[in-house]
């Protein structure tokens, strides 16, 4: 099947294999981001995704490869670690939410790039590219990131529809949640265990430094044009995916970094649907002021 599509693309394969991975890619993010904007976790994915850099320096330091699944599983558990730093910061170091998630980005950021300028500084040939997980690389995905993205973000995607009612109960009505029995940390390690999948899949192609972008962005746009859930998760998943599609195929053309280009036209979406979106964009909000004010006088 993934043969067929990229055979089938009129692009090169190189190409074809940037346009699909991207577009699979955009797709997971944009379906899970929901999940991180309605329960006001945005920045909590930024920070997570800053710590994955660190992760994947150590994991090249002890095992000597650059294996992509053994970089991104350092990358998931320093992740992972960076969470619940987060959430340790907060409940018993007692600072606000924006005070632990600011310590945690900058003390991760910071021990990935002291930890990649120590390796540039061994003369060890081997490191170079790691630096590509600042900003992303998509022009070096093969085939195999295209069935790893499907497979890992496929199981994220089956769980969201397996728990569909739990986490929307759980994002919209904390409180019924609760009177239902439903455990609210089981649901948090849920959410941040499906933020976690998205950045890991997503650290390598737009890098630490955009990735939350990409979650977030679909997710706001979505948000503009439908109020349901249920409509949300597919919708942030489709702009995602062609935004990641779309992104691939221009920075091809023009030559330049696809995951700046695919943050940017993802943005880009997020922004018109604030603007024009039929009900809740800015514009129809001060229409429908200016009739009320009309009908007033």
């Amino acid at each position: 099947m993934i043969d067929w599509l990229l055979n089938a693309l009129p692009l090169s394969y190189p190409d074809a294999v940037v346009v699909v991975g991207t577009a699979v890619l955009g797709f997971v993010a944009g379906a899970l981001g929901p999940f991180a904007v309605l329960r006001g976790r945005s920045m909590f994915g930024d920070a997570m995704s800053h710590g994955t850099l660190p992760g994947v320096v150590l994991a090249f330091i002890l095992t000597g490869t650059k294996t992509p699944e053994l970089l991104l599983l350092g990358g998931a558990v320093s992740a992972a670690a960076a969470a619940l730093a987060m959430i340790g910061l907060e409940r018993t170091g007692r600072l606000r939410p924006d005070a632990a998630i600011g310590v945690v980005l900058s003390v991760s950021l910071t021990m990935g790039i002291v930890l990649l300028t120590h390796l540039a500084g061994t003369g060890n040939s081997k490191q170079s590219g790691l630096n590509s997980y600042l900003l992303g690389q998509a022009a070096g995905m093969v085939r195999r990131d295209i069935v790893f993205t499907l497979v890992l973000g496929g199981l994220a995607l089956a769980a969201v529809v397996v728990w569909f009612r739990v986490l929307r109960s759980a994002t919209f009505d904390p409180g019924f949640s609760a009177v239902a029995g439903i455990p609210a940390r089981a649901v948090d390690i849920a959410s941040t265990g499906l933020l976690v999948v998205a950045v890991v899949l997503g650290v390598r192609t737009v890098g630490a430094i955009l990735m939350v972008a990409l979650l977030v962005a679909p997710a706001v746009a979505a948000r503009q044009l439908t109020r349901k859930l249920s409509g949300m998760v597919p919708l942030a998943g489709l702009i995602g995916a062609t935004a990641g599609a779309s992104g691939g195929v221009l920075s091809g053309k023009a030559e330049l970094p696809a995951g700046p280009v695919i943050v940017l036209l993802a943005t880009a979406v997020a922004v018109l649907s604030v603007v024009f979106a039929p009900r809740r964009g800015m514009l129809a909000r001060l229409r429908r002021r200016s009739g009320i004010a009309e009908g007033q006088a």
